[in-house]
């Protein structure tokens, strides 16, 4: 026997790399396209909410309801439930 001790094998990688999976790339395409439409709309367009009126750049606006969506969904998005095939 020797004096070292027995080192675990290192973990093998279980997925592909994340910039390969057509998820990533399709959410970086998607943001792409939205920073192009937010650095295109920077003028600013007036609002009248109730008694409130405003002008705001359009690009705000966007990221604003962007900011709420992501966020709604964030919050209704349906658990994980275990793979039914794995049994």
């Amino acid at each position: 026997m020797s004096d070292t001790p027995d080192l675990p094998d290192p973990p093998k990688p279980s997925k592909k790399p994340i910039y390969t999976r057509p998820k990533f790339i399709v959410s970086m395409i998607a943001g792409v396209i939205f920073l192009i439409l937010i650095f295109q709309n920077w003028d600013s367009i007036p609002i009248d909410i109730f008694f409130w009126k405003a002008e705001l750049p359009a690009a705000l606006l966007f990221l604003i309801f962007s900011f709420i969506g992501f966020i709604v969904g964030w919050l209704l998005k349906r658990p994980k439930t275990p793979d039914k095939s794995a049994k």
